[in-house]
């Protein structure tokens, strides 16, 4: 990480004065990225997110808007591939790294948890993306930061319908124990070099610890009204 970036201006696609270090954080960063059409892995997520928001819910109108998600998570895909292929970088053949995304979602109180906290994880992490010194993501960004709201406020919604019985939230008080610290590793090690220097080139306005701290903070007090014990914040933990 350089002890000092250069003053801060928005780069265009092919920008030739695009500064090297720049650009390697933007391909590190969104190659790291789970959305990624030219991924047949993240495809493959796809597929089964589609059976399992098609396959859990009961209520129609649950799918309805589960479907709509879905349309989004495509499109997001498409996005960070089309990014990625402006910056020159090669597609990305790899297998999802968080294994937050390999939590088998069996009951709609699974796939409520995974809306409703892993894909919050995303509001935080992208809520800035405006701001990056790079015109096609920080055009985008509006976009997938709206969406990312979207989904998970209806994840936290299919919540609410989880803990509305006795079951239910019985249901979720076990299973917070396995989604609570996967959300909460789906933010990278505290002590993360690629993590400040996000912040450093303006890619990001808070490290991994000081987005995690925010989300604990936020995302609490949802899960407390909802009757719902929320462990120690270090329980089961693989990425302090």
């Amino acid at each position: 990480m350089s002890l000092a970036a250069p003053a801060r201006r928005m780069y265009r696609e092919n920008d030739p004065d695009m500064p090297e270090e720049l650009h390697h954080l933007l391909v590190q960063m969104l190659s790291h990225h789970l959305e990624n059409s030219a991924n047949p892995y993240y495809n493959d997520l796809i597929i089964y997110l589609w059976d399992r928001c098609m396959r859990l819910p009961t209520d129609d109108q649950v799918k309805v808007a589960l479907a709509r998600l879905m349309q989004q998570e495509v499109e997001h895909g498409a996005i960070t591939a089309r990014l990625l292929e402006g910056l020159g970088a090669p597609p990305v053949n790899e297998p999802i790294q968080q294994y937050a995304f390999r939590i088998p979602l069996d009951t709609f109180c699974d796939l409520a948890y995974f809306h409703g906290l892993c894909d919050r994880v995303g509001v935080y992490i992208g809520e800035t993306w405006e701001t990056v010194p790079y015109e096609p993501m920080a055009k985008v960004a509006p976009k997938l930061h709206k969406d990312e709201v979207f989904h998970s406020t209806l994840g936290m919604r299919n919540l609410r319908l989880v803990c509305s019985t006795p079951e239910g939230r019985a249901e979720a008080n076990e299973k917070i124990k396995t989604w609570w610290p996967a959300a909460l590793d789906m933010f990278g090690r505290s002590d993360s070099t690629s993590s400040d220097a996000y912040v450093e080139w303006g890619l990001r306005q808070k490290n991994n610890a000081e987005l995690r701290r925010q989300y604990i903070a936020d995302t609490r007090p949802l899960l407390d009204e909802l009757g719902i014990d929320v462990p120690e914040d270090r329980l089961n933990r693989r990425f302090l």
